[in-house]
Parts: C-alpha cells; structure tokens; sequence
C-alpha cells in the first residue's frame, strides 16, 4: 500500500469482503475503482475499530487501512459519535502499549488527530 492506487484496492477490498458494495464482483478488477463513494465506509470503521489490538499479527495492516478511511471520509467520525469514541479509547490504548513500528505511531498520531477535531 505504498501508493493511492494500492490504497484504494485496499478499502474496496474490504468494502466488498464486509459486505458494503452490493454487487457481486466476478474479477478483481474492481478494486482499481477509484471512485470508493458507491459504500459508506460504516461497516468497514465498526470492523477494524474491534481489530485495533496490540497483539494482532495484522495491526500494521489495520492501523494502515483505518487511516485510508478515515482520511478519505472525515465525515465518518463525525457522523459515527459511538464509533468515533470507541476508536479514540482504542488508539490511547495502543498509542499506551508502545509496540508500533515509526509508520504506525505516525498513522495512530494523524488518527488521533482527526478523532478529536471531529469530536469539536
């Protein structure tokens, strides 16, 4: 996920494998879709907010992938005050835990960031 387009694949990959593109999908191609505005993103924040744990073998990827949503939809933490509470009492926990890679305390500080001005 080094780049936009494999940020995308990603979200739309997730999207579609928790059920929030509607359509059925017969090759991998529509994860090249750029324009990630046909799901909300809800289902998908909700997910990986309950895989935020410090022991996950997958936190890099999850870390990752939650700030590819949120900086693509602010609006979700705002729109989501639940959902936007339970992930900044998630992040103080992993920000707390001290095991993360330079990358990932960069993508938790640009996350606890967005959560607290959506808070405002």
């Amino acid at each position: 996920m080094a780049d936009g387009s494999g940020e995308v694949a990603n979200l739309n990959y997730w999207a579609y494998w928790l059920g929030e593109l509607s359509d059925e999908q017969t090759s991998d191609a529509f994860m090249l879709d750029a324009d990630t505005q046909s799901w909300t993103g809800v289902r998908l924040l909700q997910h990986l907010v309950r895989r935020l744990e410090a022991q996950s073998p997958h936190l890099p990827l999850n870390i990752c992938t939650t700030h590819a949503l949120v900086a693509s939809r602010p609006s979700l933490l705002s729109s989501c005050p639940a959902t936007r509470t339970g992930l900044g009492m998630v992040l103080d926990k992993l920000g707390a835990a001290g095991a993360l890679g330079r990358a990932e305390r960069d993508q938790l500080a640009g996350l606890q960031y967005a959560v607290r001005i959506a808070g405002r």
